[in-house]
């Protein structure tokens, strides 16, 4: 445990030194999370912005309004998982970025990095961000996405007998999340075996 905390943070200090990756992950961030409290008013958003007649202030004005759906559609636990599933995923792929960019560094100036086991790590880091996805909904609908699939393969009333209604998919999405954030630091903090030219 020790050595993952060690890992995290020598990544964090490594790929967050520089700005442009800090923003990748604030930005990921924000749009994830905009994504998850706008998804169950997908429709409605979808009616009114293709409405020309209405005022921009106007779509905006209904876009910021729907935001206060984290407080009354989400329960605290779904709010909560929302938020960090949301973190998570910008952070993920901000480090992912900047491992894909430090590995073709690496072999272009002559270390031979293993290609094959970094295609792993980033593969494990993606589908950490992948399942991350399935873990969105609110209160009132449970896991939104998965529900939808489920729907369409008969077994909606299977998030029914879950004692969450769904909500186990957004802890089990924020357990992957973090354990794919450990994966990638533990690469990111690893030491590098050739010289290279800083990002």
């Amino acid at each position: 445990m020790r050595d993952h905390l060690k890992n995290l943070r020598v990544a964090f200090e490594e790929v967050f030194s520089y700005f442009s990756y800090i923003a990748l992950a604030s930005a990921l961030a924000i749009l994830a999370f905009l994504f998850a409290v706008w998804l169950p008013n997908i429709g409605l958003l979808a009616e009114v912005f293709g409405v020309s007649s209405t005022p921009l202030e106007t779509k905006l004005k209904l876009a910021w309004s729907l935001l206060g759906g984290i407080r009354t559609n989400f329960s605290l636990l779904s709010a909560g998982y929302t938020i960090a599933i949301a973190a998570l995923f910008g952070v993920n792929i901000a480090m992912v970025a900047y491992f894909l960019k430090r590995t073709r560094l690496r072999q272009s100036y002559g270390g031979q990095a293993r290609s094959i086991l970094a295609g792993q790590d980033v593969a494990a880091g993606l589908g950490g961000i992948t399942s991350g996805v399935f873990g969105i909904g609110c209160a009132a609908c449970g896991s939104f996405i998965l529900s939808a699939v489920l729907s369409s393969l008969g077994a909606a009333g299977a998030l029914a007998i879950l004692p969450l209604r769904g909500g186990e998919f957004g802890i089990l999405s924020v357990a992957l999340l973090a354990f794919s954030l450990v994966l990638i630091s533990k690469k990111i903090a690893a030491p590098l075996t050739c010289n290279t030219k800083p990002l």
